[in-house]
């Protein structure tokens, strides 16, 4: 089943044009979410030195606030839910059945996780409810793993023996889940790039993908063209965030004024807090709204007057180059800026 699996090509531009009544709602200032992230738990069992989570607190969603903020996405027509953190969703004592509530909803899921606590029943739930499951590696050697996660070169063989029990109850089960594993590349880790990939392989992942680590612009592109070539089969795939790469030649610079992205994408923290943007959880110019504090809904605190502020005042200076809404931002410029003799086509 595995060579029916259909795996993501990174194409963000393509993706947001594609649309186009959430674009014509984004005009109209109406229901334009397409994808959220979800952040079950803040709590976590690596503990990555270059950590881009939350670490600061333990906080948690309770199965109320879950149920909550699901049936608020359902009305405001949203698409999918990465579920990821924050911390580690795979700690969360309501895990399985928040998949199974979320995909009853009519929404699709995507997971990402650092894969140590993966058991049977699990993955037997991911192989059921999700669209893909990312594990976050980002090593192909227990050395490259202590020094990207933090941990023990037990806790690495654990990962790869829960990557080898998820790829064998996606086969048991004809899953279509589109399971793969993750490398984020920098000048560090690109020498793992290659005994990554082989791990994959030989470990039933149906794809291995790079993307770069914010901040870091390493270009690894004629290197993943060689392992693609290499090692790329009907069954196994060799993925990258390529449009990230080649943005690396044009420079920090942004070519748009707004993030316009925020609008399509947004994140729910693991306090029941509502911000513009992943890559700013916690930090007040980006809160949107705060539902445990406000005893707001989620369609409350999105419809707020306060995402407009947000959305006026975001200085993109603070921004991370090459982030996850930089590719459509760029699209959406278009959209919204001026047009001189627009009338002459």
């Amino acid at each position: 089943m595995m060579g029916n699996t259909i795996f993501n090509e990174f194409n963000s531009v393509k993706k947001i044009l594609h649309y186009q009544d959430k674009l014509s709602r984004f005009l109209d200032a109406g229901k334009t979410l397409i994808v959220t992230e979800f952040d079950l738990t803040n709590r976590c069992n690596n503990n990555c030195p270059l950590c881009v989570g939350v670490k600061e607190n333990g906080s948690e969603l309770t199965w109320d606030e879950i149920k909550m903020i699901v049936e608020g996405l359902r009305k405001m027509d949203n698409k999918g839910v990465i579920i990821s953190g924050g911390g580690e969703p795979l700690l969360h004592p309501d895990f399985i059945r928040t998949l199974e509530l979320i995909k009853n909803s009519g929404m699709q899921i995507g997971l990402n996780s650092n894969g140590l606590a993966l058991d049977r029943e699990k993955a037997l739930a991911i192989a059921k409810y999700c669209t893909y499951f990312r594990i976050s590696l980002d090593a192909g050697t227990p050395e490259m793993y202590k020094r990207t996660h933090g941990m023990p070169e037990k806790s690495f063989e654990k990962v790869c023996e829960n990557m080898r029990l998820m790829a064998e109850v996606k086969k048991e089960t004809g899953s279509l889940v589109s399971f793969t594993a993750g490398f984020l590349t920098s000048k560090v880790t690109s020498c793992d790039m290659e005994k990554f990939v082989v791990l994959c392989r030989d470990s039933g992942v149906g794809a291995a993908q790079f993307r770069p680590f914010t901040g870091d612009e390493t270009d690894i592109t004629e290197e993943y063209k060689r392992l693609k070539e290499k090692y790329e089969t009907d069954d196994f795939k060799v993925r990258a965030s390529l449009q990230k790469y080649t943005r690396f030649e044009k420079g920090p610079e942004k070519d748009y004024r707004r993030c316009h992205g925020m609008f399509f994408s947004t994140v729910v923290t693991a306090d029941a807090k509502v911000f513009a943007c992943l890559h700013h959880r916690q930090e007040q110019d980006f809160l949107i709204g705060d539902m445990r504090k406000e005893g707001k809904t989620f369609e409350e605190v999105w419809n707020s007057y306060r995402k407009w502020q947000v959305y006026e005042n975001i200085d993109l200076s603070k921004c991370p180059p090459y982030c996850r809404n930089d590719s459509f931002n760029s699209a959406l410029e278009e959209l919204t800026g001026d047009c001189i003799h627009k009338e002459f086509l």
